[in-house]
């Protein structure tokens, strides 16, 4: 795996050949592909235009080093789902995730932890999710996948936000092929610190999303945007 990955989550109101188009010209051989449905048609059943992604990524020479499903509210999918009908689905859309890495040689899976309804019991939800990471990463290491899990910006609702969460999750999901995913940004907004991530988790750091950001709006700023406050030459 390559050390910077653009993602087609910038290009997802483009064809994603598009954006593969523009990766190439750039020089760029290693993507992080993110699973909306206008560039990759997957849910909990099936891969409806497998065939084309991989022919499309293979046309202009781009290997998928990392797949970022879609997963948060609304989205369709929580792996801490309060619902057994939800909680089928969303294991049958991980299995189609990493049936998906298995077809493009993909190693790496980064996602999030869920979040649990306002009136419901986050312990009891965070029960449920470390289960399904558990089952996840389980699946993933039948192929070599490392599964990466990022804290979101802080919301009641969300199960793993803080440096805290992180270290629980880890301790209690224990498995080997779980890693952290550190985004710049988001730890910025979360009010901490990327050093301590980096001093507390070391080489369970498995990948970094390298965004810049400014507190007071929620945007992914480039590093050269004045309103950023962080400094990517840093």
């Amino acid at each position: 795996m390559t050390g910077l990955l653009p993602t087609n989550q910038i290009w997802r109101y483009h064809h994603f050949e598009t954006f593969l188009r523009d990766v190439e010209a750039l020089g760029v051989h290693d993507i992080d592909l993110w699973l909306c449905n206008q560039h990759v048609n997957i849910d909990a059943h099936d891969i409806y235009n497998l065939a084309d992604v991989k022919a499309a990524c293979e046309r202009h020479g781009v290997r998928v080093s990392t797949l970022t499903p879609e997963q948060g509210n609304p989205k369709a999918y929580n792996i801490a789902s309060d619902d057994g009908r939800v909680l089928e689905l969303t294991g049958r859309y991980y299995a189609q995730v990493l049936r998906l890495a298995g077809e493009l040689g993909c190693g790496r899976v980064s996602m999030n932890a869920g979040w649990f309804l306002g009136d419901g019991s986050r312990e009891e939800a965070w029960d449920r999710m470390v289960r399904a990471i558990g089952t996840i990463c389980d699946m993933a290491a039948a192929d070599g996948v490392a599964v990466c899990v990022e804290p979101l910006t802080y919301k009641p609702w969300r199960l793993v936000c803080t440096m805290g969460d992180m270290k629980r999750l880890v301790g209690d999901v224990g498995r080997e092929n779980l890693y952290v995913t550190v985004d710049t940004g988001t730890v910025v907004r979360n009010g901490e610190l990327v050093e301590s991530y980096l001093e507390t988790f070391g080489r369970k750091i498995g990948y970094c999303h390298l965004t810049n950001c400014n507190p007071a709006e929620f945007a992914h700023l480039g590093w050269a945007d004045d309103a950023g406050t962080l400094d990517g030459r840093q």
